[in-house]
């Protein structure tokens, strides 16, 4: 049955996203639920969400349908459809001339967010980057990413880069034998707090520990390259996207990281791109992020005006709550949710705090097309 009537009717203001999460092989999902202000929030494998995707998702150890990832939207008449059959039906409405002409009905960026539970991690692991994804996985695209970070318990640390460099037969005995406890000694240790942003190119061996609940805008693969499958429900090779593990390490870099590099350029300082009063407008990515994504970060006292755009994106509402409010009329935000705002939708619209507190919003945009 076509929903394309129902299509044009959405396209007429934002959409909200519906939910879209899953089991996945660690543990997690307290904060994740809490955050996206869901009932009786626990700890119980759904530890992801995939807010905004047109990507499969498929999960080491785990059932995998072949619509396992795809994000949704709801219809006016309650019923549930994946956002991709809107993309398909009308493309350049959605998406964009340009962008639908380099990515087809695809987002060209991947949205989610996910949340390491008490007592598990998520692996020591590394992605490829876009020329190693285009050599051995058949893909354009590698896993360049970011962390804006909304929630955390007691002692959440994660582990990026390398003190020294670290030789491949090293690290391969380091993994041989699980010794995670080495492994991460070898490497920075963050601590980071609520509305931290950090910028992770490919190719940096990472590890993210207890107690992070992230929101993560990146490139539209979930290319990962696993070191760890002890207590896992997988095996070494099922970590490893297919490659063997001497072609899989030639993905990581085992280079020393320069601490200044990490602190400076990792962990971003946001920068002021707009200020109307004390309602500001952060840019939280580098430039060299945008062939992969862009993000801006919009916090509200009051309100302000956001332009109109040509393009699309996502927005997520991080802190507060408040309204989208423009010729469409106006559309209730609050902390968790989520909206598509379509390329037709080329109108300026202000962002307006309706809370106590701040109104704070993720804008996710995808890759600059030249």
């Amino acid at each position: 049955m076509s929903h394309k009537d129902d299509f044009k009717k959405m396209l007429e203001g934002p959409i909200y996203l519906a939910p879209n999460t899953y089991l996945h092989f660690y543990n997690g999902g307290k904060l994740r639920a809490e955050f996206v202000g869901e009932p009786d929030p626990k700890d119980d494998y759904r530890s992801e969400e995939w807010i905004f995707s047109t990507n499969r998702a498929v999960t080491p150890g785990r059932d995998n349908p072949p619509d396992k990832g795809l994000s949704r939207i709801q219809l006016p008449d309650g019923e549930v459809v994946l956002l991709k059959e809107m993309l398909k039906a009308l493309p350049e409405e959605t998406l964009g001339k340009k962008h639908y002409e380099k990515f087809g009905a695809n987002l060209g960026i991947l949205v989610k967010i996910f949340d390491v539970g008490d007592d598990a991690h998520i692996p020591v692991h590394w992605h490829p980057s876009p020329e190693f994804a285009s050599s051995h996985l058949d893909s354009p695209n590698g896993k360049n990413e970011a962390w804006v970070v909304v929630g955390t318990r007691p002692g959440a640390k994660a582990w990026i880069g390398w003190k020294e460099d670290v030789s491949k037969e090293e690290f391969t005995k380091w993994a041989n034998a699980q010794d995670v406890e080495t492994m991460r000694s070898h490497m920075y240790m963050i601590e980071p707090k609520v509305g931290d942003v950090i910028f992770l190119r490919d190719s940096f061996v990472h590890s993210l520990g207890s107690g992070l609940c992230i929101l993560e805008p990146q490139e539209p693969t979930d290319w990962n390259i696993l070191a760890e499958w002890d207590p896992y429900p997988f095996e070494k090779e099922d970590g490893l996207l297919g490659l063997d593990w001497e072609t899989a390490l030639e993905a990581a870099d085992f280079t020393a990281m320069d601490p200044d590099y990490l602190n400076n350029y990792i962990k971003r300082t946001p920068i002021i791109a707009r200020k109307e009063n004390s309602n500001v407008q952060e840019k939280l990515v580098p430039e060299e992020a945008k062939p992969f994504f862009n993000l801006n970060r919009y916090k509200v006292s009051s309100k302000m005006e956001v332009p109109g755009t040509e393009g699309f994106y996502c927005m997520v509402t991080t802190q507060g709550e408040g309204m989208v409010k423009g010729s469409f009329d106006e559309v209730p935000i609050k902390r968790g949710k989520s909206l598509f705002i379509p390329a037709c939708l080329s109108s300026d619209y202000e962002l307006v705090n309706t809370g106590s507190g701040i109104l704070e919003v993720v804008y996710c945009y995808p890759p600059e097309i030249g």
